[in-house]
């Protein structure tokens, strides 16, 4: 089984645009220069390190000497030019999603390669896309925007990483398996923010408690006062 190699320069793209994302969180959040390039490192590297662990292979980005100085170097950049940056938001959606589709792929496609069943491979293929958002939510004191509400994320990352799977074990050529995942995801995604699709909160969905049972309550004789029994 072949493993998809992004190229190189393809790949620290994507994770220039975590690292983006991770700084944004943090100057949103006010954190200080410290926090700042933390979250740019987080968000560009988290992902890659959390699956590297899950298939108990040491992590690319400190094996390889390019991964660290991007998210670094993206991190400064953004302290700088944080006011200017705002202006690519709708641009910056979709670097978001397609690093969201490559992350996934490649997440996938390393767990397929290392024995993994298809439900276990694309559920890293998720957490590759996902994880290093997680952390930057989690360390600037937020609920992670993957947990909503909001528009879909982290379903159009499964959906990607499960389309991958599929492709592959139908025996189609990589290239048609990054394709058809790039589609989904990046489509997925886009058409979420664009078109403000989300899933449904919990508490609209919920299944309705039955009605409290009445308690018993059963006379003692010669005692003056009544007990309710214990419930079973």
């Amino acid at each position: 089984m072949e493993t998809v190699t992004l190229p190189l320069g393809l790949d620290l793209a994507a994770v220039a645009v975590g690292a983006i994302f991770g700084a944004l969180v943090a100057l949103r959040r006010d954190l200080d220069l410290t926090g700042t390039i933390g979250l740019a490192v987080c968000g560009g590297l988290g992902g890659g390190v959390v699956r590297d662990l899950l298939l108990n292979q040491m992590p690319v980005a400190l094996t390889s000497g390019s991964y660290l100085p991007v998210a670094l170097g993206t991190g400064v950049v953004m302290l700088v030019a944080h006011p200017q940056a705002q202006r690519l938001d709708d641009l910056l959606d979709v670097f978001d999603a397609v690093a969201l589709g490559l992350f996934a792929i490649v997440g996938a496609s390393k767990a397929l390669d290392a024995g993994l069943g298809s439900v276990s491979a694309a559920a890293v293929g998720v957490v590759a896309a996902t994880a290093g958002g997680v952390l930057c939510d989690l360390l600037s004191g937020q609920r992670p925007y993957i947990f909503g509400p909001g528009p879909i994320y982290g379903l159009a990352a499964a959906a990607g990483s499960a389309a991958y799977v599929v492709v592959e074990r139908l025996g189609a050529s990589i290239p048609i398996g990054i394709a058809v995942s790039l589609v989904v995801t990046v489509g997925l995604r886009l058409l979420a923010v664009h078109r403000g699709l989300s899933t449904p909160v919990a508490t609209e969905t919920r299944i309705p408690r039955p009605p409290e049972r009445a308690a018993w309550r059963l006379s003692v004789r010669g005692r003056g006062r009544e007990r309710t029994p214990p419930r079973r």
